[in-house]
């Protein structure tokens, strides 16, 4: 526990405020809001009590702590005329765990337009010390957008902490995008979120029949707080099987957003293949996700 206060006292220090009245007026990029897990998408973005993933590094660091070795994870979604690509990776040395993510929105002018073609990225770098039970995570993150030739950038960091008992539960807490963006020469917002949710799986999910819930309570400074439930239940027989998946979110007054998401998992072994659909996502369309998670 020492060593684990010790590494928090040099972790906290990125959460001192950095300069954020240029970036007020600018709406966020969508590529700083999408989930990059096509699992945490189907349970409308809840991540911060989600373990043993790669696609926790774009949720909650801690999470990587519970990967016994390597864990890979992709991400597509095609919606005319905009293409998401996501891919993860996190493994395991000791008592630390590394995880890097990336994703990519771009536009099918693309192919024909150049690199002067809209598109925007985002790269995720992670490192995480558990000890026993207890896991403290660090991320940054690096974000680039090109609009039409005017190139953007913006970086942050997160930080999280999870409590992971075995395979049975979890809890986890993440603030993300710890004050704004770090860079005093964009105006490029990356919006501060704080995250804490309770995930419980009921039965044993080394046996036949899979049961798990998750509790999470978000809180953005420009929509308040928000609460969101979420389960997914299935049978896997001798490491074949179906999932599926469903959340609810509460949304502020006047929203459009969705209260509910759904999705689905094929098991076969040690991947899973997963789904995910929303009515509406940070693009202000309908999303349907296509993903794979491969645990080693």
């Amino acid at each position: 526990m020492a060593r684990l206060l010790s590494a928090a006292a040099v972790l906290l220090p990125l959460a001192a405020p950095f300069r954020l009245a240029a970036q007020a007026a600018r709406m966020p990029p969508p590529i700083a809001l999408l989930p990059g897990s096509v699992r945490s998408a189907g349970l409308q973005g809840a991540g911060a009590a989600l373990v043993g993933d790669a696609g926790a590094v774009f949720t909650n660091p801690a999470g990587l702590a519970t990967i016994h070795r390597v864990s890979l994870e992709g991400t597509w979604r095609r919606e005319t005329p905009l293409r998401q690509l996501a891919g993860a990776m996190g493994w395991r040395l000791g008592q630390f765990d590394w995880g890097i993510g990336i994703q990519y929105l771009g536009h099918d002018s693309n192919r024909v337009a150049g690199r002067d073609a809209p598109y925007e990225a985002l790269g995720v770098g992670s490192l995480v010390y558990r000890r026993g039970l207890v896991a403290l995570g660090a991320s940054v993150r690096h974000v680039r957008l090109n609009t039409t030739g005017v190139l953007e950038r913006a970086t942050s960091g997160d930080l999280g902490l999870a409590i992971a008992v075995f395979d049975i539960m979890a809890l986890g807490v993440t603030w993300r995008n710890i004050g704004g963006n770090w860079d005093d020469r964009s105006t490029l917002p990356l919006p501060r979120s704080t995250h804490a949710g309770f995930t419980m799986n009921y039965v044993d999910p080394q046996e036949s029949f899979r049961l798990l819930s998750t509790v999470e309570m978000s809180w953005h400074p420009a929509t308040g707080s928000r609460l969101t439930l979420g389960g997914e239940a299935g049978i896997v027989l001798r490491g074949v099987g179906v999932l599926a998946r469903s959340a609810y979110r509460s949304r502020p007054a006047g929203s459009a957003d969705p209260r509910y998401t759904y999705g689905g998992s094929l098991a076969l072994g040690d991947l899973q293949v997963d789904y995910a659909y929303a009515a509406r996502d940070a693009l202000g369309d309908r999303a349907h996700r296509l993903g794979a998670r491969l645990r080693l």
